[in-house]
């Protein structure tokens, strides 16, 4: 498991790159870095990155959701409007995520799901 952030000063963009198995303490230490990242450079909106990793399905239920959206609402002020979910092109991958998007608009974040990097990186930069 390997995570990588870029920022991109000019789009305010920061990516968080995750590869190989997710799970919890994976997400949770991605978090913690992103928090430092964004208090350095707050305003950027956000790209998270999970097309190249595998998540089994007893690390997909909501109880993992709700508490990772916690985590996220925690930090809100300091990054910028939207969130871009790049996932692999799997429909198992594509509605957890959409399930994880679900909760983070209900808790007022503009979240959507992408499985291509330029339409996320479109979409953030509208």
């Amino acid at each position: 498991m390997a995570i990588r952030f870029d920022i991109d000063k000019e789009k305010q963009i920061i990516t968080g790159t995750v590869t190989g198995e997710i799970h919890r303490e994976i997400l949770v230490d991605m978090l913690a870095q992103l928090k430092i990242l964004t208090a350095n450079t707050p305003g950027c909106n956000l790209i998270f990155d999970f097309r190249d990793t595998e998540l089994s399905p007893s690390q997909m239920d909501m109880y993992r959701v709700i508490d990772i959206v916690s985590t996220i609402i925690a930090i809100r002020e300091q990054f910028g409007e939207k969130i871009a979910h790049l996932v692999p092109d799997r429909k198992d991958r594509i509605i957890h995520a959409q399930d994880i998007g679900s909760v983070a608009k209900i808790r007022g974040i503009n979240y959507q799901v992408f499985t291509k990097p330029e339409q996320a990186r479109r979409w953030l930069t509208l």
